[in-house]
């Protein structure tokens, strides 16, 4: 009885060490690069702003109601429909001079048309709070007219410019709602300034889903751009309007329904010089053909050409709680970026996405605020 009594023991023992080896670390690849290893208790230690076993979740507050820019609720007796001025997404752009004025680039839809009209009637515009970055936002101008899609801005400090990047063509829209079907091909214009003057669209390649970084440092001011596009196509470019070439293809299958199905990718070089990929991971489509609940994905690598991990595990899911107690479970939760502040930490501070309810088809965009980093800033901020 003793020996079995003892060798229960020992097998109780043996699975908890494999549980505590299961979730400690071994390299920093462990805590999905978003923290530091710690080689004292092997475990991770996660950067502000992620959290879980392996930092690879966005550690996300509540959101306030009616944060980031929703205009759903405006119809004009012109409209074609009835689905206000729909939004996709946007990026959050501190304004250079005035640091209480937060500017938001946003894909919209006007005429009432909703998400479903999103081609041809997609405009690129810009909105403005003096709230902070999580807003409310308000409608300022137009930036680019139809049609023009997947809006995402830099600033480009080797040429002291801002970069807004874009699919489409200059099309007239048409009198009632309906949707178009275009090649994609993706552009690039340049401004001093975020009102613009905005320079002609220039394009530069097939693609669709931009998402540009600069490779400028103070070390290395250089003029290099990097740009990823749909299933995270990594190209460079010696400079914002050069000749881009491809770097980077992924090893695993990115053809529609596979489990590393993605789109909307939002790249990212953090404080130690790693490379990360947000993205709409659309495993529940590949699943079971609905838009329901996983959604964010997450990709890491030590360097733009090197090893890529997917961990096919969630980031955010599409529900969201709120500050007055709520919650909304929502039918899609896309084009996911992300607002960083403004040091050489890269804390990320909000998550923005475009939302879709169920039953509607119209959509709005959304800015959830994100633990610890948003917290200090805002402080900081006087917000």
């Amino acid at each position: 009885m003793h020996v079995l009594a003892l060798l229960r023991a020992l097998l109780v023992l043996f699975a908890c060490i494999g549980i505590a080896t299961a979730q400690g670390c071994v390299a920093d690849e462990d805590c999905s690069l978003n923290g530091i290893c710690q080689s004292s208790s092997g475990r991770c230690k996660c950067d502000l702003g992620w959290k879980s076993d392996d930092c690879g979740v966005l550690d996300l507050l509540p959101a306030a109601r009616w944060s980031g820019y929703n205009y759903t609720n405006f119809t004009s007796p012109d409209f074609y429909g009835t689905k206000g001025n729909s939004s996709w997404g946007g990026n959050i752009i501190q304004d250079r001079q005035d640091k209480d004025l937060f500017h938001l680039i946003i894909d919209q839809f006007p005429r009432g048309c909703g998400l479903s009209g999103w081609r041809p009637f997609s405009t690129v515009v810009r909105a403005e709070s003096r709230t902070g970055p999580a807003g409310p936002y308000h409608y300022a101008q137009e930036l680019l007219g139809t049609f023009r899609h997947n809006a995402k801005v830099i600033w480009n400090p080797a040429d002291e410019k801002y970069l807004l990047y874009t699919i489409g063509i200059e099309t007239e829209t048409p009198d009632t709602c309906k949707s178009y079907k275009w090649a994609n091909n993706v552009s690039v214009s340049s401004a001093p300034d975020i009102r613009g003057p905005w320079s002609p669209s220039e394009r530069l390649l097939d693609g669709t889903n931009p998402t540009p970084w600069p490779l400028w440092s103070e070390d290395n001011p250089t003029s290099e751009i990097v740009l990823g596009v749909e299933d995270n196509f990594l190209y460079q470019a010696d400079s914002f309007g050069g000749s881009y070439e491809l770097i980077k293809s992924m090893p695993w299958n990115t053809s529609d329904y596979s489990d590393h199905w993605t789109e909307d990718p939002f790249l990212w070089r953090d404080k130690r010089g790693n490379w990360h990929i947000l993205c709409h991971w659309m495993i529940d489509i590949a699943e079971r053909n609905e838009k329901y609940p996983r959604v964010g994905g997450h990709l890491f690598s030590r360097s733009l050409t090197g090893n890529w991990t997917f961990k096919l595990q969630a980031v955010y899911n599409t529900t969201v709680l709120f500050t007055d107690g709520g919650r909304t479970d929502y039918y899609r939760r896309e084009r996911p970026r992300l607002y960083f502040s403004d040091d050489a930490n890269l804390t990320p501070l909000y998550l923005i996405n475009g939302v879709q309810e169920f039953n509607s088809s119209a959509s709005y965009t959304l800015i959830q605020p994100i633990r610890n980093g948003v917290k200090l800033r805002e402080r900081e901020r006087g917000f």
